[in-house]
Parts: C-alpha cells; sequence; structure tokens
C-alpha cells in the first residue's frame, strides 16, 4: 500500500501563451483533495511576462522562464529537474482536472510496474460544432464508457508520473518539440513499465479551441515523432477523413463537422511539411 504521509506531489505546467487559462488549471490544483508541494509553471518566451496576479494565486507557484522557445520535451525537463516531489503530475496550462484527480492517480501506483497514470479528457458543452467535433474526433468521448482501466501511449495533458520511472529512462527529450510524450512512452514500455488510462479520471479543456486551434491540436496528436511528408500518408489521411471520421459525423446528423472533417488531411499535410521543415531547421 502506498502511504499518503510519504508522497509529496510537484505539478509541472508548460505554458506559452495561455495566461488566460493557467488559472483555472491553478485552481483546480490548489482544490485537490490531497494538497500539492509547489508548482512550476514553465514559460516557453510567451510574447509577454506572466502576470503578477498569476504569482499572487499562492506560494507555492514558481515560474521558470526560458529565453527563447524550445518546445515542450525541453520545458517537461527543466520542470523536472526544478521540482523536488517523489510524483509528478503534468499538465498542460489549457485544461483543468477534477478536484480527486490526485488521490484517484495515486491508487494505481500500488502496482510497482505502474509508473504513469492519465486520466480522460471531457467535454464541458457541446454547443458549437467545434466542441462537437473535438469531442467526436480528438477527444472520442463516445468511446469512453466502452472501456475500463487499461494499458494506453504516454500523454501529457493530465497525467501523474513516478519520479523514479522519469529517471530511469533519462525524461524526455529535450529536442522534440512535439510528442515528447509518446517518445517517452516507447522508451518505459522497452523497460517493461506500464502506462494505464483510467476513464473514471477527468480532465476539462479552459475554452474551446479556434478551428485552426483544433486542427492544429489534432495533427499535433496524431503525427509521427520525426514528421515526414509524403503523398502515402496524405492518401491514408484522405481515406480516413472520410471513413470513419465523416461517417461518424452523418451517424450523429453533425452536417457542419463534416466540412471540419474534409478539411483535416489538407491541413495535415500542411502541417506535416511545416513540422519537417523545422527539423531540418
Amino acid at each position: 500500500m502506498i502511504s499518503m504521509q510519504d508522497i509529496s506531489v510537484s505539478v509541472i505546467i508548460p505554458c506559452f501563451n495561455h495566461w488566460s487559462t493557467i488559472p483555472m488549471t491553478l485552481h483546480s490544483i490548489l482544490k485537490q483533495t490531497l494538497s500539492v508541494k509547489e508548482i512550476i509553471v514553465i514559460d516557453d518566451a510567451s510574447d509577454r511576462r506572466c502576470p503578477q496576479n498569476i504569482l499572487s494565486i499562492s506560494s507555492k507557484i514558481k515560474v521558470i522562464s526560458n529565453k527563447q522557445n524550445m518546445g515542450r520535451g525541453y520545458c517537461r525537463n527543466i520542470g523536472v529537474k526544478n521540482s523536488s516531489g517523489n510524483y509528478i503530475l503534468m499538465v498542460d496550462a489549457t485544461n483543468f482536472i477534477e478536484e480527486g484527480f490526485i488521490e484517484k492517480s495515486l491508487l494505481h501506483f500500488i502496482d510497482k510496474k505502474v509508473i504513469a497514470v492519465s486520466g480522460t479528457l471531457r467535454s464541458i458543452t457541446k454547443n458549437s460544432t467545434i466542441s462537437r467535433w473535438r469531442s467526436r474526433h480528438l477527444f472520442k468521448e463516445h468511446s469512453i464508457g466502452s472501456y475500463k482501466v487499461k494499458s494506453c501511449m504516454l500523454i501529457t495533458y493530465g497525467t501523474m508520473f513516478s519520479r523514479d520511472a522519469l529517471h530511469l529512462v533519462g525524461g524526455f527529450n529535450p529536442k522534440l518539440r512535439y510528442k515528447e510524450d509518446e517518445d517517452l512512452g516507447i522508451r518505459l514500455k522497452k523497460k517493461n513499465l506500464h502506462v494505464i488510462g483510467d476513464p473514471n479520471i477527468a480532465i476539462y479543456p479552459c475554452r474551446e479551441n479556434t478551428l485552426f486551434e483544433l486542427l492544429e491540436r489534432y495533427c499535433r496528436w496524431y503525427m509521427d515523432i520525426y514528421e515526414k511528408p509524403s503523398i502515402s500518408g496524405y492518401l491514408l489521411n484522405l481515406r480516413a477523413s472520410i471513413k470513419p471520421m465523416m461517417q461518424m459525423d452523418l451517424r450523429d446528423n453533425d452536417i457542419k463537422s463534416l466540412f471540419i472533417s474534409l478539411l483535416v488531411p489538407h491541413f495535415q499535410l500542411y502541417f506535416s511539411i511545416k513540422t519537417f521543415l523545422s527539423f531540418k531547421s
């Protein structure tokens, strides 16, 4: 059994220009049933400095500012190096977590092979076309009720880690601006360590996305670690946009969502080229 008295939790939040949503993230962390030791915000060279009112929310909050934009892998590593908890909670600056998130997550670490526990993203409302599309194709909420706690690929939008496991595989790859979580998950799997997802632990978005943000987010989630554009990849994405994506939109009688699904493969090609060129530079 895990003794709660022996547990200390550090929270790491990478942030790039998300000062409008991060207060909601911070308040959800400070309202947890198990108090956290510290909250480290990594400002990845945002256009403006962290507002003073955010720092005044709690004395537990510490901001580390990068001199230039370094990407998610670098930010997460810096956060881990500057934290001291024996468990580390990674949360995106655009999400907030349910009140019992930390306690529910820690229960899974009774199994010594479990080194990371992720919650499940859920929509607050589905009143707009973008929020409905996001729920259906990005969060995949239609499938949440059909599975139990299970092994999954590593994600970091709301995940509790064992610090020892992160050290064991050398942490996140600081060179990866995206997919740093998938890369880490592959290395953990090679060590026969388990990453699990729990559908009973909820994470919520702080706000609705714009169409551009939605498409970019979808591309980040489903791109390869070292993205390389190709005609075959484009055609594969084009087929997927028709079946199952547009097929699901029609099933739900959501005609407006069809246009977003149709746009996705073309945006993926653009994003793939953009990312590939950034890797080369």
